[in-house]
């Protein structure tokens, strides 16, 4: 920084921290302020401080408090906090980018011992100070794009569209639908689950059948409009956001579940089990989840990881049945 604002290391020192006592220009301060906005720095004094002092407290990054996905998994974590002598800080990120940065530099700042992270389409850049500054950070279900080299804990979301799919198609259904979501690759993966349990019982899939928008409930009911036109018998919903959506408009249409359609929602929404017929959804292990990216990053806090050794976990789905589904077999289809 010092050689950006073309300055000395003291000046830059006694610049940021607001020190009084000796005259600086004001051309040299904004040289160095300049400078350390383009850097994004974050005081030395704080980082130094982080290092044999812990606070006992964490902080969780989530982009929705609403989602109950990660509320079970934020109480999971809290959970294991407390049994550790920790507490925790929440944070939503509403998925806003510039939020994120600044929430993290805050946390920063206020010298937390380490993060838990469910980062936005950003996050790489803004966790660079945490990997700059050796703070310990975990990667909650969605990955960093272009790192390999972090902690990352999230649900097979391979897996969790293969065995929606896979479960309507040993009911009998061979035209089956996806409603997706299309900005985060762990969520495309429910699609290439899909894919892949379709391609391997030789079932075509048409066009038409994948619809993939935003995440939104007027999205969920837009696609399904789509997917209505096509003559399915069945759709996996890549979302329960989405699916709240599709519901509305197969409602609004009177076409029954599951005689009409049936349905396989991925995630496990409380509105699921207490609606009539109950849905068929697909668990992803919330509680698991939290549960081990608390004590993976507790763990290197504590240094009782080896260095260069980075845990990639994947909390295996199942397929919670409910009365969404309709067996066609030995009946043919509608």
């Amino acid at each position: 920084m010092a050689k950006l604002a073309e300055t000395s290391i003291a000046t830059v020192s006694y610049i940021l921290n607001g020190s009084e006592g000796r005259y600086v220009s004001a051309e040299l301060r904004e040289r160095v302020l300049q400078a350390a906005k383009e850097l994004n720095y974050v005081k030395s004094a704080v980082a130094s401080s982080l290092k044999g002092k812990d606070r006992g407290i964490l902080s969780v990054l989530v982009p929705q408090f609403d989602n109950p996905f990660f509320t079970r998994i934020i109480v999971a974590i809290e959970e294991v906090a407390h049994r550790n002598g920790y507490f925790i800080s929440i944070s939503t990120t509403v998925d806003d980018m510039e939020r994120e940065r600044e929430i993290i530099k805050k946390m920063i700042e206020q010298r937390v011992d380490g993060l838990i992270i469910s980062p936005t389409i950003q996050g790489t850049e803004n966790t660079d100070h945490l990997r700059n500054l050796g703070i310990p950070y975990v990667i909650l279900e969605r990955p960093l794009i272009g790192l390999s080299q972090y902690e990352f804990v999230g649900s097979d979301n391979l897996s969790s569209g293969y065995s929606a799919t896979k479960h309507l198609i040993e009911n009998g259904h061979t035209r089956i639908g996806f409603l997706g979501w299309d900005t985060f690759i762990n969520v495309q993966d429910r699609k290439d689950g899909y894919l892949n349990a379709m391609e391997e019982s030789g079932l075509e899939v048409k066009q038409q059948w994948i619809q993939l928008g935003s995440l939104e409930r007027d999205s969920g009911y837009r696609l399904m409009k789509h997917c209505l036109d096509s003559n399915i018998t069945a759709v996996v919903f890549g979302h329960h956001i989405l699916a709240e959506g599709a519901i509305r408009l197969l409602r609004e249409r009177k076409i029954s579940i599951p005689e009409e359609m049936s349905v396989v929602i991925v995630g496990t929404p409380s509105w699921a089990e207490l609606s009539l017929p109950k849905f068929t959804c697909v668990k992803q292990g919330e509680e698991q989840i939290g549960e081990i990216a608390a004590e993976i990053l507790l763990k290197n806090i504590a240094g009782e990881t080896e260095s260069q050794t980075w845990h990639k976990e994947k909390v295996f789905c199942e397929v919670v049945p409910g009365d969404s589904v309709k067996n066609l077999n030995n009946q043919g289809e509608l």
